[in-house]
């Protein structure tokens, strides 16, 4: 068996509806992408993949269509995901091949797609798959010891979801999940500008916005920024300034939200695993993390302890990395109970 792990190429993998991230033993990070493709509409030929396609958001004509493989968390496609991956591993495909994978995934996937994707990825040329939760996979990553039994909370905040769960002993013991995450934010602040100046702008400009000013605090100096887009009416160019307070209250109602899914996760809670969290705390990771003043949010809200991670965009394939110890010992174990290791 030793032998056997020396010759296989370890993988793993973080899908998520903004980005996806493929980790290669050997190599380290050979994607990290956006989670889209534009297709030719007549040929229905690949044109671009992650961020070039990225790009072609809001300029593409009738001949070139966007397509998503993940949208909200969850699979839109199992025939575009499958052309996404054979595109983003089209140069790795000797890596592929025999190798032993994991696949971290949202927890709003269901068990039926998970064994779809399980399959695909397989059909690609892999050996053994194995998908973790996300959420999991996101507080090891932040440097917590997932094994112990010893509860804590992860909430990861991302474009298309944000899930929030209690981790303990390798498992994921409570959980909720919401759409209304980072994509949600931008909408509501293109919804916004609209409203309030007349003037349209797309969901790229609403994530600029977000990214530059948006804040859980009162800033001394007013975060500004810039944006451009149309009148509504004439069509024609405009300019307007835009500051942090603007958008606050949207930022404020976002985040009120997440209180609400974390307060679901804790009542769903044993107690004393409750009294881990209570002690050990809540650990934030995914894009969203990064707005000013999620730590203090969220302490002041709930009264417990709150890091939010220094490596907030990597820790879920971070985390994927580290879990290789446990995928083989999870693998072996299999093999020594004369399991299908293609279940």
């Amino acid at each position: 068996m030793a032998k056997q792990k020396k010759e296989r190429k370890f993988i793993a993998m973080d899908f998520g509806s903004h980005s996806t991230r493929i980790y290669i033993e050997g190599l380290g990070i050979v994607f990290d992408e956006a989670t889209v493709m534009a297709l030719n509409t007549k040929t229905k030929k690949i044109v671009a993949i992650g961020n070039e396609a990225s790009k072609l958001v809001g300029k593409i004509n009738h001949s070139t269509r966007l397509e998503y493989p993940f949208k909200n968390g969850v699979i839109a496609s199992i025939d575009i995901l499958k052309d996404f991956l054979n595109a983003a591993l089209g140069k790795y495909q000797d890596d592929l091949v025999g190798a032993i994978m994991l696949i971290a995934c949202p927890l709003s996937v269901t068990n039926l797609e998970r064994k779809a994707l399980v399959e695909l990825v397989k059909k690609l040329g892999a050996y053994y798959v194995q998908t973790e939760d996300d959420v999991k996979m996101a507080a090891l990553g932040a440097g917590y010891d997932i094994f112990e039994p010893s509860g804590i909370l992860s909430l990861d905040i991302g474009a298309g979801k944000a899930t929030a769960g209690a981790i303990s002993a390798d498992g994921v013991i409570s959980y909720k999940w919401t759409k209304v995450a980072g994509n949600a934010l931008d909408e509501e602040i293109v919804k916004y500008i609209r409203a309030r100046y007349n003037m349209e702008v797309g969901a790229v400009t609403g994530e600029k916005v977000k990214i530059n000013i948006g804040t859980l605090i009162k800033t001394k100096n007013p975060l500004k920024i810039k944006v451009f887009g149309r009148e509504v009416v004439s069509g024609m160019p405009k300019e307007i300034v835009l500051t942090d307070a603007e958008i606050s209250k949207l930022v404020q109602v976002a985040f009120g939200n997440l209180t609400t899914l974390i307060t679901g996760v804790l009542e769903d809670t044993p107690n004393e695993l409750a009294g881990d969290i209570i002690r050990n705390g809540i650990i934030v990771t995914g894009a969203m993390s990064g707005i000013q003043g999620v730590k203090d949010f969220f302490e002041d809200f709930f009264e417990i302890p709150v890091k939010v991670a220094k490596n907030s965009a990597t820790a879920v394939i971070d985390g994927a990395v580290l879990y290789k110890k446990k995928l083989y010992q999870l693998m072996e174990e299999k093999i020594e109970n004369k399991e299908s290791l293609y279940n």
